[in-house]
Formats: structure tokens, C-alpha cells, sequence
């Protein structure tokens, strides 16, 4: 349980400041705000912030154990960050602050004295690991394991979602290696009536292969941890919807374009798919054939008309890796991530920041906790997801596992990647069907849009906003932002189902031909223009466009689409590619980008080539899009 505390302090010309210690006038500076401080209480710590009016230079906290700090006789904290971590502290014992601001090279007196008593977490649930998922309320949890802690806040906001709903009567499929269905903390949460499915064995049992040599073991079952693992049966943790029904197909245990169909079309309310194309390779890669056929058929006609959700992975791969130390892939590159029937989904740490291995994207929607590589390193070990593993020695954690938890083989704390974020997201939706049945699979992309959390407010140049009536947030890194269930339940509980979908053109896209040569290693590039009239579009959901080069090399090209309101949609950047980047022929890229804007207007393609020696043509490239009226 969080509590929040603040305290101020008066300070002006003339005026003496009260508080704690006496004090001292502020004669040359006028602070047209008081300074003010706000603690979270946590289990050995006390996250505090403080913050003065912008004409303060900085601002001073000074504590001691006991009432009757001042700035004298208390250990100053100089605010360097936020918050300004108080660790190490003693539960039970009160500890007091007071702060002050400077300005003009004077410090003012002493705020009014504020106390707190750090306590032991109050996770509202007696399962014994809600206290390490910070993914689910972020205390800036620091313990032994985990070094530097994370920032409070920074969470996907769903305690106060449980009050509304917890995903009850809505089922969440996990498309993956498997899903162990007698996990303990799974279980009383598993559909009944055989609607798993195992395409190895065509069983209705879909947990993993047996078999230690896959390194993915386990996989499919934490995903199913983070979306759903049952709450307060005094075992593990809880998943973000922890009475929703869990579904597990293990199609990756035996990858057809068969199987795949299948697996997508199957029946369910939301569909989490924490997999795609390989990362680190700096290739397209087009969705398996059939595919968009079966992710077309779920959103049309699953959940008896309204469709089926389906969540999906941005990806992982914006690092390279040793054979590709300056491939960065881009989400865009994988066929199934920018389709307009998936919710793209990005990884974000637990300071609330793009994670190292997050690949960006004009296609991603939302971005979810995904942590960072559980490993130990120069700081200690970083904070990934805390969830459940598969049971015994074939599972992330054998319980010997460095840096895992050693107590236990049934759970991890070292489950990362945007596969840790996107079944997060599939909980959210859970929660948000569980408060309003009537929600199709578009009004659950539009409300997480709206209500998504601006994050990493320090990138400055990275975010935007959209040029529609309604303005949403915009990051390549995020989407638009962090997804909150709190706003995104509350929304959908009273939410009106927006209009019809209009797709246009409503068979192939429209299309101009350009056939110019695009100057080898120029900033300038070339770009062609594309005009739409009669659209019907007034609201944006989603464009599509294609584009067709004969340049050899894919990874030289910068690419981005210009609305007629003048954002601009980063398709492709210039990349490395793992075995040599092959030419766009056809590939179709997505944007989220123009959410919410008009159709009609002036379109503009620009490509640049970035790189020497390889040469091309601009060859034609069209657009399709898909949204609403009024």
C-alpha cells in the first residue's frame, strides 16, 4: 500500500520561513511556489521527492532519526534525482525531514517538519512474491538481489483496476512453447472442457516438450504467469487479470503455416503472442503465409462478431548481437508486429525507460514492464519480471539457477523481453472485456491509446503528437506510452463502442509510381507524393503502406510517411543486416503514428540513402487505410 504525504513550505520576500528550526529570510529571490516534499513508505526505505518552483536552483532535504530535524542539526540529502532513495532504513523507526530551497545563491528556512516510518510492504494479497512485482506497483523495490532499485511509479497501474475488474468470465489464449496446466499458482485459473490444445501430441494438454535442450522451456508458462497466475491463494504471485481463464496452444512445438492458422483462429477472447521474427538480423521478415488470412477471420468474426484481441511482441532485437553489433531491428521489419489487427507491444524497465534490447517502431501501439537481462553486472542484478516457471529443472529456474531464487523452482524472477511485456498488456485487455463484454477488439486499441501513461518525459525529442481533434502522445520507443489499466478499465467500463471500421481503399491500396533514382549517401533523398480524396475517413486507426525498391541493400534506406497535418511516421532507419539486407519488393510497413487523424490531404514518402556504394531506384509505393466516421 502506498502512502502519500506532502509538505510544504512558505517562503517569499520579506517573510521569514517557519518550521522545524527557525529560520532564515529569503531576501534577494522570490519563490512564487513553495518547495514540497513527497514520501512513498516501503519496506526498509522511503522513496522522497522534492521539488520547488522553477526559479529555485535546488532544493535541500535534511533528516534525522526523531522530531525536531532542521537544516542545523539534520544529514543533508541534496536532491540529485527522482526520488532521492532514503534506504537502508529500520521498519518501525520514525524518521523526519524538513526542506528547504535555494535561489540567488540563498537558502531558505525550514519547511514545517514532515515524519515517516518506513513498514513492510502491504501488498493487499498473501501470495508471497506480490512484493517483488514491481511490474504491477513499483515501490522502487531494493533488495539484496536487485541493484540500483527502480523508480516508484512506475507500474502498469493495476491495483486500483482489481477494484472493477479481475478478468472474470474472459479467456486469454498464451500461443507459445507450451503452458504447464498444473502449475500450482495456474491451475484454479485453467479453462476446463479441453479448449487447450498440444500440436505435437493433438492432446488438449499443451505443456512443454520434455526436453532441457530447448533454452525457451517455461516460456509459454511465465507469459501465462504475468497475464493470469491466480491471486491470494498464498502461492507465488498474481497475474495482471488473476480470474481470467487461461488457454495455452503450444504452437511452437511444431511451427506449420498449417498449425499457425489454426492457432490464431482458434476460440478465445484475447490472443498473447510473445513471439515473431528473429531478433538481431536487421531483416524483413513477412508473415507466414495464411497468417493475415487467420488474424483477419479473428478480428471479424471471434467473440461472436466483436473480435478477438491479439497481443503481440514488438521485439527484441534493437542491440544486434555479436555477429551484428550494429544491426538495430526495428519492429517495422517484422511482418506480424505491424499488421493492423495486433496490438504491438514494446518493453519498458523499471525506471520506466525504453529497455536495452526494446526495438522502436511507428507500428508499436503500447509499451508495458519488460525489465532488464536478469544477470549480475557491475551493479548488482537488474530487475526483471517476477512470475511463475515452469515446475522442476526444465524451467528458467532450477532452483540453483545464479541469481534466481534459490528457495523455489516453481517461480522466476529473471523472465524479460517483450515477451514479458506483451502478456501484460493481454491481462489489461482481460480486465478492461471483464468491465465492458460489449468492447470490440478496436475499441480496446483506442481506449489503451487514450489512456495510455506519457512516460520517460525526459525524452523530449522522441515524443509527438498526433494532428487529429483528438491529439494523442507519441513515441517511437513507446507507442503511446505506458499502458494504465486504472484509466483503461474505467474508460471501458463506460465506454460508447466506436463506429464502424472504414478500409480505404477497401481492396488494394492506392498506388503511385515513382522511378527515381535515390542519390547514393544524400540527406535529401527523393520523396513522392500521394493524394486521397473521398476517403470517409475522419478518424484514423492504422495506415498501411507499401513500398517497392530496387535498392540491393534494405538497411541503407531511411524512410518515413508525412501526413497532410505534417507528422511524420519513422518507417525504417538506416541498418547493418545479419547475412546482407535484401531489396523492399512489396513490404508493406505500419503506423500508429496518425492516430485519430483525417485521411484526405497530401501524403509524402521520403527515402534517403544513407550509406555508400550500393545504389537503387525509388520504384512505387501506396497507402491503405483503416478507421472510422465521425
Amino acid at each position: 500500500m502506498v502512502l502519500r504525504l506532502v509538505l510544504a513550505v512558505l517562503v517569499s520576500v520579506g517573510l521569514a520561513a517557519c518550521g522545524g528550526g527557525g529560520g532564515e529570510t529569503a531576501r534577494t529571490t522570490r519563490l512564487a511556489a513553495p518547495p514540497n516534499v513527497t514520501a512513498v513508505v516501503g519496506d526498509r526505505y522511503l522513496a522522497i521527492y522534492a521539488s520547488a518552483d522553477p526559479s529555485a536552483t535546488a532544493v535541500n532535504i535534511y533528516w534525522k532519526v526523531g522530531t525536531g530535524v532542521s537544516k542545523a542539526n539534520g544529514t543533508k540529502m541534496e536532491v540529485s534525482n527522482d526520488p532521492q532513495m532514503h534506504t537502508g532504513l529500520t521498519n518501525g523507526t520514525e524518521y523526519c525531514y524538513v526542506v528547504t530551497a535555494v535561489a540567488g545563491g540563498t537558502e531558505s528556512g525550514d519547511s514545517a517538519e514532515y515524519c515517516a516510518t518506513p513498514v513492510a510492504v502491504d501488498t493487499g494479497t498473501d501470495d508471497p512474491l506480490v512484493a517483488d512485482q514491481w511490474h504491477l506497483e513499483n515501490l522502487a523495490q531494493r533488495g539484496a538481489n536487485f541493484s540500483p532499485p527502480g523508480l516508484a511509479g512506475e507500474d502498469i497501474r493495476v491495483r486500483p483496476a482489481w477494484a472493477i475488474a479481475k478478468g472474470e468470465g474472459v479467456r486469454i489464449a498464451i500461443v507459445d512453447n507450451g503452458l504447464e496446466i498444473g502449475h500450482e499458482d495456474l491451475v484454479s485459473n485453467m479453462a476446463a472442457n479441453g479448449q487447450s490444445f498440444n500440436y505435437v501430441t493433438y492432446s488438449s494438454d499443451p505443456s512443454e516438450a520434455e526436453d532441457d535442450s530447448d533454452p525457451g522451456n517455461g516460456h509459454g508458462t511465465s507469459c501465462a504467469g504475468i497475464a493470469a497466475a491466480r491471486d491470494s491463494n498464498g502461492l507465488g504471485g498474481s497475474g495482471v487479470a488473476p480470474r481470467a481463464t487461461l488457454l495455452g496452444f503450444n504452437l511452437l512445438q511444431n511451427y506449420t503455416t498449417l498449425n499457425v492458422i489454426n492457432a490464431m483462429g482458434r476460440s478465445t477472447d484475447v490472443s498473447s503472442n510473445s513471439w515473431g521474427s528473429n531478433d538481431n538480423t536487421g531483416l524483413i521478415t513477412p508473415s507466414p503465409s495464411g497468417w493475415t488470412t487467420a488474424i483477419e477471420s479473428g478480428i471479424n468474426n471471434g467473440r461472436g462478431g466483436k473480435g478477438i484481441v491479439y497481443t503481440w511482441a514488438g521485439g527484441n532485437g534493437r542491440l544486434g548481437d555479436a555477429n551484428c553489433t550494429t544491426c538495430i531491428d526495428d519492429s517495422n521489419y517484422d511482418g506480424q508486429a505491424n499488421y493492423h489487427g495486433v496490438i504491438a507491444v514494446a518493453a519498458v524497465n523499471d525506471r520506466g525507460m525504453q529497455a536495452r534490447y526494446a526495438e522502436p517502431g511507428a507500428n508499436l501501439w503500447v509499451s508495458a514492464p519488460g525489465g532488464e537481462w536478469c544477470v549480475d553486472n557491475s551493479t548488482g542484478i537488474e530487475h526483471a519480471i517476477t512470475t511463475v516457471d515452469r515446475t522442476g529443472a526444465l524451467g528458467r529456474n532450477s532452483g540453483s539457477t545464479s541469481g534466481d531464487y534459490s528457495t523455489t523452482d516453481k517461480y522466476t524472477r529473471c523472465m524479460n523481453g517483450t515477451s514479458s511485456a506483451t502478456p501484460g498488456v493481454a491481462g489489461v485487455a482481460a480486465l478492461m472485456l471483464a468491465a465492458n463484454s460489449n468492447l470490440t477488439w478496436r475499441d480496446v486499441k483506442i481506449i489503451l491509446a487514450k489512456t495510455a501513461r506519457k512516460n520517460d518525459a525526459a525524452d523530449v525529442a522522441g515524443w509527438g503528437v498526433t494532428g487529429g481533434t483528438t491529439v494523442y502522445n507519441f513515441n517511437h520507443k513507446y507507442g503511446f506510452g505506458v499502458v494504465n489499466a486504472d484509466a483503461a478499465v474505467t474508460a471501458a467500463a463506460g465506454w460508447t463502442n466506436v463506429p464502424a471500421q472504414v478500409i480505404y481503399p477497401p481492396v488494394s491500396p492506392l498506388a503511385a509510381t515513382s522511378g527515381t533514382p535515390i542519390p547514393d549517401n544524400n540527406a535529401t533523398g527523393v520523396y513522392s507524393d500521394i493524394s486521397v480524396t473521398g476517403s470517409g475517413i475522419t478518424s484514423i486507426e492504422f495506415v498501411e503502406i507499401t513500398f517497392t525498391s530496387s535498392h540491393n541493400y534494405s538497411g541503407d534506406l531511411d524512410i518515413t510517411l508525412t501526413s497532410p497535418s505534417g507528422t511524420v511516421s519513422r518507417l525504417a532507419t538506416q541498418h547493418k543486416c545479419l547475412s546482407g539486407c535484401i531489396a523492399y519488393n512489396g513490404w508493406r510497413f505500419g503506423s500508429a503514428r496518425h492516430l485519430g487523424e483525417v485521411a484526405d490531404g497530401t501524403w509524402r514518402l521520403t527515402v534517403k540513402d544513407l550509406d555508400p556504394l550500393a545504389t537503387g531506384t525509388f520504384t512505387s509505393w501506396g497507402l491503405k487505410f483503416y478507421g472510422h466516421h465521425p
